[in-house]
């Protein structure tokens, strides 16, 4: 038995054999530093023979058919470099050791397969041969010589023969050549390469391939001067209009041998396997064709034409492939990338955009991935190139390629997202986009145009919220303000008015026309709108002045638009006066001095708002303005609002708009109130008092509104409603962070929490109704109640007898007696709790607008008088959100008047006697928080007393005394133990400070 020969270990170059090892390493460092090694041994210093550099060559091409690791990327970068080292015009070497045409039949004789070998091994030669070809190409060994040139065939033979041979490999065969050509281009060699490379292809046929079309596009380009064949392509050029069907089919990558099936190998050119890359030649016929947009002629094929014929028919149409549409996606992802925005127009196209929205609305479906990849890419191009913004909103809302509720039918917030990515620059002209969708929403039936044009309004007052939290309005003439205008006026212009004919331009009329809900509809949007504004804009009275105006201009012409209400019919007089001096305040605001200027504002917010309720129909709205007239004329004629009860009239202007459930009129008081609490007098907090004491019930209501407008004030302010509740639903049904529904719950989310509480009380109470229902309903039908029928024997029988009709018919009438009784109690249940909701909303507003008091006249003896009403108003209330409130006013009252902030008093009687007072609110029986607020109170009207002198502590002491004394004797006393408790922990902390 022979034995193995033994390996020479001495003729071994070890650290050859460690570079070789390196070079297939994963980490594309160490490769690198591993070829960098390689290339400081084949120096000329370093003394190699021809041999080894032979050997080294011969090694490094083994290397590129290895499949271990990184191997091919390693060993190519070493065989680039090495060849350049050893054969480039610049070597450093006196003579190379081998020639470039010995470098090809190495290669060539290295990749060789030779006998049986298994599939993976033929693979690895294939690509080892690819990837020398390519590294030969790479080292531009081929460029310099005559010798080059004969070489330059070999390799492109070597290429285009695994094109043929292995389909698979084609498309990287075809990348090869097409960066060769491109190096060429660069490189300034002589076309004579590229003409070798055109007749090879002709030659081999893969001319009328995807890589065939890559190519003779580059050298169209790069190479005009080539000669291009024959009778392949119109004109020789295959981005001819005329050719446009050939490319599409040969794009789509159809067999190849259906356009070829007289050659009789079509066995051999069958398209290799689906892959889920997009083929190199999509992008350079479709940068050519962007390229070409600029370019006028005749016979180029256009963007549109070409879009149309090769992505959308072809690759979106309905009998495509799931793989098809993957295609046509990536086309498409490509495209946003570098398509100018005037071609967004073209390329979100009608069969596109529907497989995009179908894909997008169910997670399972095939593409759905792809298809959100899509829509980040718009995006991602939106965020980069803000020109595109507007043509991508606009191709995603218009029909019939968008949709206009495209967020919620494809469950995304891209709409959404786009809006915020709009600049102010551009906001007109995106009002401008959707006046057009609102006018002509691409449907004829009333229902669908309804909710399309509540969407679209809902995504304007979206939008409008989205820039004002993130920036307020500093200036009247910025391109923010400028656009919100703009939105406002489109508003206005739809919900109070419908355009006049115009035969110029029938676009800008309605299709169909807005009915009249939807006009309800656009007129909440304003509010909504103004609501956001007035809170975050400089000037709050700007943008409600603006709208007023626009009405009124258009209501005093008729063009464009005819009123389509007939307000002036009702109130035309009372406006008309208005108008006057809304007119006269806007030019003194303009001239008068900052110390006036802010009262005026509020007048000029105060009448434009009221003006606004006119025209809807508001039922006080004509009695608000005449009592405004008469409060400004009083502060024209005094100066002041204190003079002949101005004041008063309008704390009465301001609580009728706080009574109001609208988040808007509630900043609206706030803004007036703040402008004119230095003129609030007694008079006028008394009427906020009275608010505080009414009753939580139907009575109080009864009290504090005319009941027989009840039903009026609902239907008015249901626009108002709608705005904080259910219709914002329609802007983002999957958003709850961008739903406006809940704004005025935003302010103030625990109202609405409490409030729900505050009404159990009815709930719990034991149903006494329900009871009495039971024994009626048993009654009329001759049976036992439920209660009785629990109680009856078990044993014992019942036993139905027939009823003729006679018997039927009264029986009829006593059940809808007994139903109909019921339904009234029902009703009137449902009453009292509504006007339990309207009180406590009524109160909680006024104690707002009381800490506003409170902040800037907490020094004034009209804000001790406030003292008592609250604490009564937390021990009366039976809701925990109105206690809450008034025990935070209490405290905001005792921070801020420390030091030289307490009340400056004259006289310390009524303060001994309003302390006494409110000692004799603190025995009545009620919470903790309760106790604590007249603590509280009461330390607070000490301190006041002290500071008056040091002497008023002994009357002080009489006052808790008694109170002390109520408390151990008085059973019906109530007081707390924590109120003594406060009383000397004061004491102790009063005379560390002044011992």
């Amino acid at each position: 038995m022979s034995k193995k020969r033994r390996r020479d270990t001495s003729a071994v170059d070890t650290q050859l054999v460690e570079i070789y090892e390196d070079l297939a390493n994963i980490e594309e460092e160490i490769r690198l530093k591993a070829a960098q090694s390689l290339l400081l041994k084949i120096t000329p210093e370093a003394g190699r023979t021809s041999e080894q550099l032979h050997e080294i060559l011969r090694r490094l091409i083994r290397g590129l058919c290895s499949g271990r690791k990184a191997a091919r990327l390693g060993f190519s970068i070493a065989l680039t470099e090495f060849l350049i080292q050893l054969l480039s015009p610049n070597t450093s070497y006196p003579s190379s050791p081998f020639t470039t045409p010995e470098v090809v039949e190495v290669l060539k004789k290295e990749t060789q397969i030779g006998g049986s070998v298994s599939g993976q091994e033929e693979r690895d030669h294939h690509f080892g041969r690819l990837f020398g070809a390519e590294t030969v190409i790479k080292s531009a060994i081929l460029f310099h010589d005559s010798d080059g040139f004969q070489s330059w065939s070999q390799v492109l033979d070597l290429i285009l023969g695994l094109a043929k041979k292995k389909l698979w490999l084609r498309e990287e065969c075809g990348w090869i050549l097409y960066c060769a050509i491109q190096k060429l281009g660069k490189g300034g060699h002589d076309s004579k390469y590229v003409q070798q490379m055109i007749a090879k292809l002709q030659e081999n046929d893969l001319t009328k391939t995807p890589e065939g079309i890559a190519i003779w596009i580059v050298t169209s380009l790069e190479f005009p001067l080539v000669k291009l064949p024959q009778g392949i392509w119109l004109d020789q050029n295959p981005m001819h209009r005329k050719e446009k069907a050939k490319l599409a089919t040969i794009l789509k990558e159809s067999s190849f041998a259906s356009l070829h099936r007289d050659e009789g190998d079509s066995n051999d050119l069958q398209n290799g396997i689906w892959t889920s890359k997009l083929h190199f030649a999509w992008d350079v016929v479709l940068g050519r064709v962007l390229g070409m947009q600029s370019l006028e002629s005749s016979k180029d094929l256009d963007l549109f034409s070409f879009w149309d014929e090769c992505v959308d028919r072809n690759l979106f149409s309905d009998s495509s492939s799931n793989e098809r549409k993957y295609w046509g996606f990536l086309v498409f992802q490509h495209a946003l990338r570098d398509a100018p925005a005037p071609s967004f127009y073209i390329i979100f196209s009608n069969r596109l955009m529907r497989c995009l929205v179908n894909q997008l609305a169910l997670p399972e479906r095939y593409l759905h991935r792809l298809a959100e990849k899509s829509v980040k890419s718009i995006l991602l191009r939106a965020k980069g190139d803000a020109s595109v913004t507007l043509p991508a909103l606009e191709c995603l809302l218009t029909p019939p390629k968008g949709q206009i509720n495209f967020d919620q039918a494809t469950k995304t917030k891209t709409v959404d997202k786009l809006l915020g990515l709009v600049k102010d620059s551009s906001l007109m002209d995106l009002v401008a986009v959707f006046r057009k969708l609102i006018l002509r929403p691409g449907t004829q039936d009333q229902k669908a145009a309804a909710s399309s044009r509540q969407v679209l309004a809902d995504q304007l007052v979206n939008l409008v919220r989205t820039r004002l939290s993130a920036d307020e309005i500093t200036s009247t003439s910025s391109d923010a303000s400028k656009g919100f205008q703009d939105v406002l006026t489109l508003f206005a212009s739809l919900g109070y008015f419908t355009r006049t004919q115009d035969n110029d331009n029938a676009e800008r009329l309605e299709d169909p026309p807005i009915s009249s809900s939807s006009k309800d509809m656009f007129k909440s949007r304003i509010f909504s709108c103004l609501t956001l504004l007035v809170s975050k804009s400089f000037s709050p009275a700007f943008f409600a002045h603006h709208v007023v105006c626009k009405i009124h201009s258009w209501e005093s012409s008729g063009e464009p638009y005819r009123s389509s209400t007939d307000v002036y019919d009702a109130a035309g007089e009372h406006l008309r006066k208005a108008w006057k001096v809304l007119k006269r305040i806007h030019l003194k605001e303009q001239s008068t001095e900052l110390q006036r200027r802010p009262v005026l504002l509020a007048f000029k917010l105060l009448f434009s708002l009221a003006i606004l309720r006119v025209y809807n129909f508001d039922a006080d709205a004509v009695g608000i303005l005449e009592e405004l007239r008469a409060c400004y004329g009083t502060f024209v004629k005094h100066k002041t609002m204190r003079a002949q009860g101005g004041s008063d009239v309008l704390v009465e202007i301001i609580l009728s708009f706080v009574a109001k459930p609208s988040l808007l009129f509630r900043r609206l008081a706030q803004q007036v109130f703040s402008a004119f609490v230095t003129d609030i007098n007694e008079a006028g907090l008394q009427s906020m008092i009275k608010v505080l004491m009414a009753k939580e019930t139907m009575s109080g209501q009864e009290e504090m509104f005319d009941r027989a407008d009840d039903a009026d004030r609902d239907d008015e302010m249901s626009d108002v409603e709608e705005i904080d509740g259910t219709d914002a639903t329609a802007i983002n049904t999957s958003a709850k962070e961008d739903d406006y529904a809940d704004e005025a719950s935003a302010e103030g989310s625990d109202d609405e929490g409490t409030s729900s509480s505050d009404i159990q009380d009815d709930e719990l109470e034991p149903d006494v109704e329900l009871a009495a229902f039971d024994a009626k309903l048993a009654q009329a039908l001759g049976t036992r109640s439920s209660a009785d029928d629990r109680a009856a024997d078990g044993d014992d029988e019942f036993t139905d007898e027939d009823m003729n009709d006679e018997q039927m018919e009264a029986l009829d009438e006593q059940l809808e007696k007994v139903f109909r009784e019921r339904k009234k109690v029902i009703s009137k249940k449902s009453e009292k709790k509504d006007a339990k909701e309207i009180m406590v909303n009524f109160k909680c507003r006024v104690l707002e607008l009381l800490e506003i008091f409170i902040k800037h006249r907490h020094t004034s003896l009209l804000a001790l008088d406030l003292l008592v009403p609250i604490l009564s108003t937390i021990q009366s209330t039976t809701s925990t959100l109105v206690s809450t409130k008034a025990c935070g006013l209490i405290r905001t009252y005792t921070k801020v008047c420390k030091g030289k902030s307490l009340s400056d008093v004259k006289a310390t009687d009524p303060i001994f006697i309003l302390l006494e007072k409110v000692h004799n609110q603190a025995t009545k029986d009620g919470s903790n928080a309760y106790t604590s607020s007249c603590s509280q109170t009461s330390l607070l009207l000490v301190r006041i007393l002290v500071a008056q002198g040091r002497e008023n502590l002994r009357r002080v002491l009489l006052i808790y005394s008694k109170t002390q004394e109520r408390a151990l004797l008085d059973p019906q006393c109530r007081v707390k133990i924590s109120f003594f408790s406060d009383w000397l922990n004061w004491c102790s902390s009063f005379l560390k400070t002044t011992r």
